[in-house]
């Protein structure tokens, strides 16, 4: 990134031994903490949607810009990783295990905390319907089919959800097996700029559900697979797009101008999708999770713990207390994640898979 001032800087120059994307992942997790903790506490709406109701919440644009980074950073690992088998070997390590782990943590661990407390006892837990058992089967696959455990949950502001925040999942595999099946079709490598097409085409169709519906919830999946078309178009053309404080602060202000109106969800995209990458260029945060990585296990327990914490009437000393409180519990449980499973199950990527440890070859360059 020292190619001199005369020279205009792009996103190919991300140095991407070093740079800022392990903090925006944090970051973003964290914001998604606080975002639940207005709605979850009983503090009323996201700061965002008291402005403007027809608004993503503030969670929501923090899931599109790890979703931006996601596209940015899922396109280069197909790049590099060597077959289509492994790169999806790959993927699975960084999603399924920790995901299973939280499924089984959820149901049998803080679970049995809230029926407890409601409760009294833990008689007739294992024969609630639904089952904490079911919870665990029925959501396996990352398609998330069962939110409720019994009558766990029942007496709070989000009564009987679980777990809403693993929506998110299932959008982002699904996000994987698409750069497999383009980079398999040669479209990467052939036409990194058909890339940008299938970006926009799906922001037409956003904009074009969201002017049917007017209703940003409604078309939350369709919104997250735009933030990773973004991301993976930026990628593979990374060294055509100029990294301009100018831009950024263009993306800024128009942020700004439209905040209250409706055309802040149609704005909102390019512009945070812009920003992301700007921040994982030039923010001086580096190498923020070089030795914990935190942010997965933080988006994927903090759900349940903020239930669990109004439950336990944490939220009567205020929201700062409850949303510290929480982003607390969950960092440990993160770190835990981690360490247990996360970092154990990456260091199976490169694994002899016998036969199938080559998988199937991408196109020749």
């Amino acid at each position: 990134m020292n190619g001199g001032s005369r020279r205009r800087l792009t996103l190919g120059d991300l140095d991407f031994r070093s740079n800022s994307i392990g903090f925006l992942r944090f970051f973003f997790a964290a914001s998604v903490v606080w975002s639940h903790a207005f709605p979850l506490g009983g503090f009323g709406e996201d700061p965002l949607n008291r402005l403007n109701p027809n608004a993503p919440t503030t969670g929501f644009l923090a899931v599109g810009g790890f979703f931006v980074l996601s596209g940015f950073l899922i396109t280069r690992s197909y790049e590099t990783v060597g077959s289509v088998g492994r790169f999806i070997w790959h993927r699975f390590l960084r999603i399924f295990p920790a995901f299973w782990t939280c499924l089984a943590v959820t149901a049998f661990g803080l679970a049995p905390l809230a029926f407890a407390y409601q409760h009294g006892t833990l008689h007739h837990y294992f024969t609630e319907v639904p089952a904490p058992w079911s919870y665990v089967t029925n959501n396996f696959l990352l398609a998330i089919y069962q939110q409720r455990i019994g009558t766990v949950f029942a007496h709070v502001p989000s009564p009987f959800n679980t777990n809403l925040s693993l929506w998110t999942l299932n959008p982002e595999f699904f996000c994987y097996l698409c750069v497999a099946a383009l980079g398999v079709a040669g479209v990467a490598r052939r036409a990194p700029a058909a890339i940008g097409i299938v970006a926009l085409l799906l922001f037409a169709g956003y904009a074009a559900m969201l002017w049917h519906y007017g209703d940003i919830i409604l078309i939350e999946v369709e919104a997250v697979f735009v933030y990773f078309a973004f991301g993976a178009f930026a990628y593979l053309n990374r060294d055509r797009i100029p990294m301009s404080p100018w831009i950024a602060a263009l993306c800024g202000a128009a942020l700004l101008a439209t905040l209250t109106t409706k055309a802040f969800t149609l704005v909102v995209i390019p512009c945070i999708a812009y920003l992301t990458l700007f921040a994982a260029m030039r923010l001086p945060l580096r190498g923020f999770d070089r030795r914990v990585d935190v942010s997965y296990g933080l988006y994927i327990y903090a759900f349940p713990v903020q239930q669990l914490l109004v439950m336990y009437g944490v939220t009567r000393f205020g929201f700062t207390a409850y949303f510290v409180c929480a982003l607390a519990i969950t960092l440990a449980l993160a770190a835990a994640s981690w360490f247990t499973i996360e970092k154990p199950s990456l260091s199976l990527k490169h694994l002899a898979l016998g036969p199938a440890r080559a998988g199937i070859k991408r196109p020749a360059e």
